[in-house]
């Protein structure tokens, strides 16, 4: 994973600033593990964007599929399946940030219908929970034990990044319901337990701020305090 590491960042950094900014908040022995994670994350979650043709998009999603059923040590892997394999993380969980996508490449098929809220919230439903369970697994929680509203945090997080892509304004107010509902349920635990689950929720506490202030844009230097004040409160 060392020898990827810089790669990663350096990838991770141009294509998500805030998955970034929060992996650097994981304790150093899980860091590279969580970097893995939002890497390969954020590099699958491009590819209905990246293409015109659903066709390939579902090409490049097997090729997912199929380098991560290689393992680590094949000599064509990349080093985002390099380093997410060698995570050893849950397959299924894997499998629905990849399968997740398949909704948005066949959306060009339907005659370039808007996808309703309902549509995108069973794609967020697929893809966020698994999301969510994959960073705990990185930090080294029992996905299984996982409360119920990380699910809720999964959701709602997974739901602002489709909001684009239909009637923004609806589908905001409903990824800031899914998002509240987390925020509670995470600064009502105990202390504790916050501080062993904070890692994986700091992108959770900004995507609800983002949610809630949209379509008003938050400077970067105000996103970034807000970042630490969360970090060091130890509350999302």
């Amino acid at each position: 994973m060392d020898e990827h590491a810089h790669i990663l960042r350096t990838q991770l950094r141009m294509n998500d600033g805030d998955l970034y900014l929060c992996h650097l908040f994981t304790p150093a022995a899980q860091r590279e593990r969580m970097l893995a994670l939002y890497a390969a994350y954020t590099e699958i979650a491009r590819v209905p964007a990246e293409v015109s043709e659903p066709m390939v998009g579902a090409i490049r999603l097997q090729w997912w599929r199929d380098a991560l059923a290689a393992g680590p040590d094949a000599s064509n892997a990349s080093p985002f399946v390099a380093a997410l394999a060698a995570c050893d993380f849950c397959t299924e969980d894997i499998a629905c940030l990849i399968d997740g996508r398949m909704s948005a490449l066949e959306r060009p098929q339907a005659q370039m219908q808007t996808p309703t809220p309902d549509e995108l919230e069973a794609e967020a439903t697929i893809v966020g929970p698994a999301f969510m369970r994959l960073s705990l697994e990185a930090l080294g929680h029992d996905p299984a034990a996982c409360p119920a509203w990380a699910r809720d945090a999964g959701i709602g997080f997974e739901l602002v990044r489709l909001a684009h892509d239909g009637p923004t304004e609806i589908v905001m107010a409903r990824a800031s319901t899914w998002l509240a509902t987390a925020r509670a349920g995470f600064n009502a635990s105990p202390r504790r337990e916050r501080a062993k689950l904070l890692p994986a929720f700091l992108i959770i506490g900004l995507t609800a701020r983002f949610a809630r202030s949209w379509p008003t844009q938050v400077s970067l230097l105000r996103h970034q305090i807000r970042l630490l004040f969360s970090a060091f409160r130890g509350k999302i």
